[in-house]
């Protein structure tokens, strides 16, 4: 800056707007700037590696990586470049070519804390967790399914959960088998309610007749939980995260592996503690768009 007659620093002026408030808005606009630059470079690890990606490069790689983060990538692309026109492009020393609005940098703030304090995943995470032994049977899933409205299940061997068994994953066990094989025979089957009369009655077989039907059931409910597994390709498909990790964290698992049935919060993130909540993408990203 060139300086004064008397020897004093001239301030920049805001292209001709008035002076301090706008002064004031400049520089909450570089500290926010700034604060979000050097937290995504200790996001990506930039700074360990020994080099420095540009703004708009780690603005691109964490949307890719954070979904959530995503909806911010148009406003904070505009906002480096409006940066860049702040440092470098003022006519001459002392005029910037142009002022941030407060709207501008509000927003510029508080995607700052939302970066640096970003929403805990066992917030939002479903509270209930049930887990099972891989030696329990089948019918007691069910059972669970239908009092709780629980359907995933954190399963368990020796104390340790080893895989995660879902209604969807008893579904595909089930319809991986001969299917025509267990069609009812027309002489035991129990008859449908006439069309349209979704709530009649039907006919029930006599007392103390065991429908076919009735024993495909019986026999199902009588398989194991390990059984099941080991016909479910997906039983892998879930992750274990301490209770310290964020929403935003989470999602992150599902851009490096869409097969993610679940993430599973436990205390410290091991497969031997007790869940403390359990979470989908589909149900985080709803949730935090209603904190947005």
């Amino acid at each position: 800056m060139h300086g004064e007659p008397n020897g004093t620093s001239r301030q920049p002026r805001d292209n001709g707007a008035h002076g301090d408030g706008d002064r004031t808005r400049i520089a909450r606009f570089e500290g926010a700037y700034n604060r979000i630059d050097r937290e995504m470079q200790r996001l990506l690890d930039e700074p360990r590696e020994g080099r420095r990606r540009g703004f708009a490069s780690a603005v691109r790689q964490i949307a890719s990586e954070r979904r959530h983060f995503g909806r911010h990538l148009d406003f904070l692309l505009e906002a480096g470049e409006l940066r860049n026109a702040l440092v470098h492009n003022r006519f001459g020393d002392i005029e910037y070519i142009a002022v941030p609005t407060e709207a501008t940098v509000a927003r510029l703030e508080a995607i700052d804390e939302e970066l640096r304090s970003p929403v805990q995943l066992r917030t939002l995470a479903a509270r209930e967790v049930v887990t099972i032994s891989i030696d329990e049977k089948l019918g007691r899933v069910l059972a669970l399914v239908r009092q709780k409205g629980v359907v995933r299940f954190p399963v368990k061997r020796d104390g340790k959960i080893m895989a995660l068994l879902t209604a969807s994953g008893v579904v595909r066990w089930i319809a991986s088998h001969d299917l025509e094989s267990c069609a009812l025979p027309a002489s035991v089957q129990v008859p449908r309610a006439p069309a349209g009369s979704l709530d009649a009655p039907v006919s029930k077989a006599p007392a103390g007749a065991e429908t076919e039907g009735e024993r495909i059931i019986c026999a199902i409910a009588s398989v194991s939980v390990g059984e099941v597994l080991a016909r479910d390709h997906r039983r892998d498909e879930f992750a274990l995260v301490p209770r310290t990790a964020s929403a935003d964290e989470a999602l992150s698992l599902w851009s490096k592996n869409p097969r993610l049935e679940a993430v599973i919060v436990t205390e410290r993130g091991r497969a031997e503690e007790a869940p403390l909540g359990i979470a989908t993408a589909t149900d985080l990203i709803k949730l935090l768009e209603t904190r947005a």
